[in-house]
């Protein structure tokens, strides 16, 4: 296993070790069926030990201390499984199981082999105010031009399928499923994860790796698409120029504004990646405005960031 895999095996354990409640992932993989990507969009797959017994944990039920193995669906003669504690209420992911009405989820679960699990995102927990108010420099179109680089892990979520024949666990760079007192809800950011996590790259990428063929040009192609990404107005620019677009519809008629809506203000380009941090080259149209910028951003442990 090389190093960009490593560190996708090693991302994936401790997001599911931080789940509510916690998963050891490695105990659930049958010995000699794990493959690892080289990065963390396309994740791990394998074959599970139980997929039930998975299934169950990524719906937040965890087996009882003591208990024995959990019946088959059907098997016992109770309704339901007793060898398991019940969902707690602020369980991170959250399946068709829990919400089967939900026609959002139901449709960002459209695209899932078997049965798919999404991490809800949560706020965190609001700062107190200051006693002055903020200092506000520069503005938001010049913001983003500095592009996303430092901001990797901020609204990203863990995204799981589990089938008898296959399991898939990756992260999603957009998260989008958020949990609110009244629910999950799916934020605006989906259209940003769609156009560009599963249509980019992975629908387009896969279609064109197999028509260049396994060979240098196409893993070189087949990268160099990994490392693009449509920029929407989305969670981490604070929706840019959303809000304007939106405005400007008054009824279903506007339907070229609501186009609008839904169209691109930006394109990046992870130029170099390191261990800890990533060279990306940003290019914006936004508010009238065009800017094309070089940023470098991440994490470096010797400077005291981390």
């Amino acid at each position: 296993m090389d190093e960009p895999q490593q560190r996708t095996l090693d991302v994936i354990i401790a997001r599911c070790r931080d789940l509510i409640p916690p998963i050891d992932i490695l105990k659930h993989i049958k010995p000699g069926t794990l493959r690892v990507a080289n990065n963390t969009l396309d994740g791990i797959t394998f074959k599970a030990v139980d997929p039930d017994d998975l299934q169950a944990e990524l719906g937040g039920r965890m087996k009882l201390p003591g208990a024995g193995k959990s019946p088959r669906p059907g098997a016992g003669a109770l309704s339901f499984d007793a060898t398991r504690a019940p969902r707690p209420a602020n369980a991170s992911m959250i399946s068709m199981k829990e919400d089967p009405k939900h026609w959002a989820l139901k449709a960002s679960l459209g695209a899932t082999i078997g049965e798919g699990f999404r991490e809800q995102w949560r706020p965190p927990p609001q700062p107190r105010p200051a006693l002055l108010p903020a200092s506000s420099y520069g503005s938001k179109r010049i913001s983003l031009g500095f592009g996303e680089t430092g901001k990797r892990l901020t609204f990203t979520a863990l995204h799981a399928a589990v089938a008898e024949s296959e399991c898939n666990i990756h992260i999603d760079e957009r998260g989008f499923v958020v949990a609110t007192p009244d629910g999950a809800v799916v934020t605006p950011t989906f259209w940003g994860h769609l156009a560009n996590e599963l249509l980019l790259k992975t629908k387009f990428r896969d279609w064109l790796d197999g028509l260049i063929g396994d060979n240098v040009v196409g893993s070189l192609v087949v990268e160099a698409v990994n490392r693009l990404s449509l920029r929407f107005p989305d969670a981490e620019n604070g929706f840019a120029g959303l809000e304007g677009k939106v405005n400007r519809i008054s009824g279903i008629g506007d339907v070229k504004d609501i186009g609008k809506a839904l169209l691109p203000i930006g394109l990046s380009a992870d130029l170099l990646r390191f261990k800890n941090s990533t060279v990306q080259a940003n290019y914006y149209w936004h508010d009238g405005q065009q800017t094309l910028t070089l940023s470098w951003g991440g994490t470096f442990d010797k400077f005291g960031s981390k």
